[in-house]
């Protein structure tokens, strides 16, 4: 199952039904688990474990080293999950100190995007042709990231948030919420995600109220978020909304001035 062109280190460890295709590299301290494929051209360096049923198309770049000045050449990689599928030319790069970059599983990054060093992306999300996230962003499960993209260092993404092409931000972007622009806004709530991932009417309903009393009501962030506790913080969707913008070093991005108006569930 290994193209003879290929050139694999005697220390790596790959099951014995993973595919490597022509002319790719697998360096030393990688593992790589059963059922993965591994496109021709692809290179996986560092102390990375890939895990079963990925599929790696050509050119991909896994576990080289960071684009940080501080790093000093430590034994650093990659992990990445399960069935998760990397199409051509993606790059992640590997942690700096003691940490690792890590994927979850069924992710799906589209061609050239890029993820940089101690990076954590959940388990589900999907990256449009060339989105970026810097150095140590956080995304949540069941992103959506739209094309060219861009996420500055230590930004925060939630969880089923979805961004449409061409956004950037240096700020945190919450849960459940639709975002966009240059710099980025938060437009709604992300009611088909939520729709997919079978919320209730009842839950939809909560999330998007707490919203609009985060943006509309006129309250500052603490009030707001008292606010928000006191009427739907049984929810633990909202208490993770809650728990979002009160850990945020970086901000939490700001409405448009049309956001969170009354359209239909």
């Amino acid at each position: 199952m290994i193209h003879p062109t290929a050139i694999i280190h005697s220390g790596a460890k790959l099951h014995e039904t993973v595919v490597v295709e022509p002319y790719a590299v697998i360096g030393e301290n990688v593992t790589i688990g059963a059922g993965t494929r591994v496109g021709s051209h692809a290179v996986i360096d560092g102390h990375t474990t890939i895990g079963e049923n990925c599929r790696f198309f050509p050119g991909v770049t896994v576990g080289l080293e960071p684009q940080d000045l501080s790093y000093k050449n430590e034994p650093t990689g990659v992990i990445v999950g399960d069935r998760t599928t990397l199409r051509e030319y993606v790059t992640i790069h590997r942690g700096t100190g003691d940490r690792f970059t890590t994927i979850g599983s069924d992710c799906f990054l589209m061609a050239y995007s890029h993820i940089a060093h101690d990076c954590k992306v959940g388990n589900g999300v999907i990256m449009a042709n060339t989105a970026t996230f810097a150095g140590h962003c956080q995304v949540g499960d069941y992103a959506v990231i739209g094309g060219l993209t861009v996420f500055h260092q230590h930004c925060r993404v939630g969880r089923m948030v979805m961004i449409s092409g061409f956004s950037a931000t240096r700020l945190d972007v919450p849960p459940f919420c639709t975002a966009d622009g240059r710099p980025m806004s938060a437009r709604s709530v992300n009611l088909i995600g939520m729709r997919r991932q079978k919320y209730s009417a009842e839950l939809r309903s909560a999330i998007k109220q707490s919203y609009v009393i985060l943006n509309r009501s006129g309250l500052n962030n603490t009030q707001a978020l008292i606010k928000v506790e006191e009427t739907y913080g049984q929810h633990k969707e909202v208490q993770e909304i809650i728990e979002f913008y009160r850990s945020s070093k970086r901000g939490v991005i700001k409405k448009v001035d049309n956001a969170w108006a009354e359209e239909e569930d």
